[in-house]
C-alpha cells in the first residue's frame, strides 16, 4: 500500500512538473510572439522628419555589396533592424540584419547576393533598387521607417540620373565616370539645416569620390520662394535657382544629401 502510495505521488509530481514546462515553454512562446508582432505592426514613417535619422545607401566599386550607414539618432534606440527589398532582374530579392546602435554614426555592409557555408556565392543581376526599411527599437517609443532606393549599374557611362519616384533629376559631366550611384529618398537629415524643409530628401552615394558640379531638379512639395540646399558630409550649402511652380532648377556641386528649403 505504502509502496502504491509512492507511485502516486511519484506521477502527480512528474505531471506537475511537466506541466510547469509547457506552460513555462508556452509563455515564451507568446512572449516572442508577441514582440514578433509588435515590430510587424511598428507604423512606418509616423514621427517627424526633423526627429528622424539621416540614412544613406553607398554603393561598393566592386558591384556587389552596399553599406548601409545610418547618422546620430535624434530618438535614441536600443536595437536597428533593416530589411532591405529590391528587383533584381525579374526576381525580388531582399536582405535583413541588424545595426550595432552603441556606437555612431555606423554601417553595415550588405551583399547583393548569396552565400553557401562552404563559401561559395552567387551575385544578384541586374539590380534596380527597392525599399529599405528600418526599426529602430527601445522600450519607450519604437518607430520605423521605409522609403525607395534606386541602383544604377552606370556601364554606359551616363551623365543624367533620376530618383525612383522621378522628383529629383541631376545631370552632370562627372557622374559618367561613377560606375555605380544609389539615388536614396532618405527618411532623415543631418541637423541645422537651413529652412523649413519642402521637399523629400535625396541622398546621392557613388561608388567613387564625387566631384564637380550638375545641374540639379527637385520638386517640392509646395510653391514658394524655394532654395536647394546641399549636405556635403560637414556642412549646408544652398543655392538659388530657377523657379517653376513647385520645381526648382539651379546649379550646384555634386554632394551627397540634397533638400528643398525655403
Amino acid at each position: 500500500m505504502v509502496k502504491r502510495k509512492k507511485i502516486i505521488i511519484g506521477l502527480i509530481l512528474l505531471a506537475a512538473i511537466g506541466g510547469w514546462f509547457i506552460w513555462r515553454g508556452r509563455g515564451a512562446g507568446e512572449d516572442t510572439a508577441i514582440e514578433e508582432k509588435r515590430k510587424l505592426s511598428l507604423p512606418t514613417n509616423v514621427i517627424d522628419v526633423a526627429d528622424r535619422p539621416y540614412v544613406a545607401i553607398r554603393p561598393l566599386a566592386d558591384g556587389r555589396n552596399l553599406d548601409i550607414y545610418i547618422d546620430v539618432l535624434k530618438i535614441p534606440a536600443d536595437e536597428i533592424e533593416y530589411e532591405l527589398e529590391y528587383q533584381a532582374g525579374t526576381l525580388l530579392q531582399g536582405a535583413f540584419g541588424a545595426i550595432d546602435a552603441s556606437d555612431l554614426p555606423t554601417s553595415t555592409r550588405v551583399l547583393l547576393g548569396s552565400c553557401s557555408a562552404g563559401g561559395a556565392c552567387t551575385y544578384h543581376e541586374d539590380v534596380r533598387g527597392g525599399t529599405l526599411l528600418t526599426r529602430y527599437l527601445s522600450s519607450n517609443d519604437p518607430y520605423a521607417l521605409k522609403s525607395d532606393w534606386k541602383y544604377i549599374d552606370n556601364d554606359e557611362r551616363e551623365t543624367a540620373h533620376s530618383s525612383k519616384d522621378a522628383k529629383f533629376q541631376v545631370d552632370g559631366a562627372n557622374l559618367a565616370r561613377q560606375r555605380f550611384i544609389v539615388i536614396f529618398n532618405s527618411p532623415g537629415y543631418p541637423t541645422d539645416v537651413p529652412g523649413e524643409v519642402v521637399s523629400e530628401i535625396y541622398s546621392l552615394e557613388t561608388s567613387s569620390a564625387l566631384a564637380g558640379e550638375a545641374e540639379l531638379t527637385i520638386r517640392a512639395n509646395e510653391e514658394g520662394e524655394l532654395k536647394i540646399a546641399a549636405w556635403d558630409g560637414s556642412e549646408w550649402i544652398t543655392y538659388e535657382g530657377e523657379i517653376d511652380g513647385k520645381m526648382i532648377t539651379a546649379e550646384v556641386d555634386l554632394a551627397e544629401l540634397y533638400v528643398v528649403v525655403r
